[in-house]
């Protein structure tokens, strides 16, 4: 009976020593939380670009091909088509030397005028000579431009060309110009009790505790030229020219004159004068009028103009 009860307590003893090295339960598992879904971005239907349509194929067209020396179909070549033939009017031909002024014209005057011959005009024989002139000047043949009760003459015909005033140096001054004081070299010339200052080509007379640029006194004489001076013949007369004044060579130096008619020169200073005179544009400077020109080279150019009273000359 006691190794009954010894084994039972034995048994229950085993029992709840196994039952206490047994691992304890997991504990209950949390539920899952439920994943949203990412939020679908809408989306947007873009146009597919149209290329455009390929141009249309132009046709090919077959054409014989003609090798050199080749008589076309037939054996007649077809004769070459030449413009027509423009009839100039009188007085409408090309410049000499077949070259067009670069310069424009003035408005309304497309072509120069023809010169307006004085009431009665009668070209004398050998041509028109003025009062005074010897037989090394040759006369004008070509009939005067009658203006303002004057008779115009000039060797060549009317030429316009815009007048673009010439500047001759840092030395050299227009009309009118003032200096406070003049270079070393400037010397005195006395004339008509008037004592000028002159120097490189330029009158000046004193005033306002300075100088002022006068005109070139006709008469006065100067020991000396610029550099830049030019001589010219006109007739059996040799003339030098700088800056819109005409010198002739004396005994003790070079002379103021007036301008030489029908002398040439290329450049004008500033401060002349345009007048128009019934379509014909000339140039006035220190009394003196210029015809604009072109030379024989198709240089623009001035002329000097012979201005006189109707009756005048032989």
């Amino acid at each position: 009976m006691r190794k009954i009860v010894f084994a039972a307590l034995l048994l229950s003893w085993v029992g709840v020593v196994a039952q206490e090295r047994r691992p304890p339960p997991p504990p209950p598992a949390r539920p899952a939380r439920p994943v949203a879904p990412p939020p679908q971005r809408p989306v947007v239907q873009r146009p597919v670009p149209q290329r455009p349509a390929p141009p249309p194929q132009r046709p090919v067209v077959q054409r014989p091909v003609v090798r050199p020396g080749t008589p076309p179909p037939g054996g007649v070549r077809p004769a070459p088509q030449r413009p027509p033939v423009v009839n100039r009017p009188p007085g409408n031909g090309r410049p000499q030397g077949g070259v067009r002024p670069p310069d424009g014209r003035p408005p309304g005057n497309p072509r120069p005028p023809v010169a307006t011959r004085p009431p009665g005009y009668q070209p004398p024989p050998g041509g028109h000579r003025p009062p005074g002139w010897g037989q090394h000047r040759p006369g004008y043949t070509r009939p005067p431009h009658f203006w303002n009760g004057h008779n115009y003459y000039t060797y060549r015909p009317y030429y316009y060309h815009p007048y673009r005033p010439y500047v001759y140096g840092p030395t050299w001054h227009p009309l009118g110009f003032f200096l406070t004081g003049l270079a070393a070299g400037a010397t005195i010339v006395a004339l008509n009790d008037i004592d000028y200052r002159y120097d490189q080509g330029v009158f000046y007379q004193p005033e306002d505790n300075g100088y002022k640029v006068v005109a070139p006194p006709i008469g006065a004489v100067v020991s000396s030229l610029p550099q830049d001076a030019v001589s010219q013949q006109v007739g059996d007369d040799t003339f030098y020219y700088y800056g819109g004044v005409f010198y002739v060579q004396v005994n003790n130096g070079y002379q103021v004159v007036k301008a030489p008619p029908g002398a040439i020169v290329y450049n004008l200073p500033d401060g002349a004068t345009t007048v128009n005179a019934d379509g014909v544009t000339y140039l006035q400077y220190n009394g003196d009028y210029y015809q604009p020109i072109q030379d024989d080279q198709g240089q623009s150019a001035y002329e000097v103009v012979n201005i006189e009273d109707p009756g005048q000359g032989n």
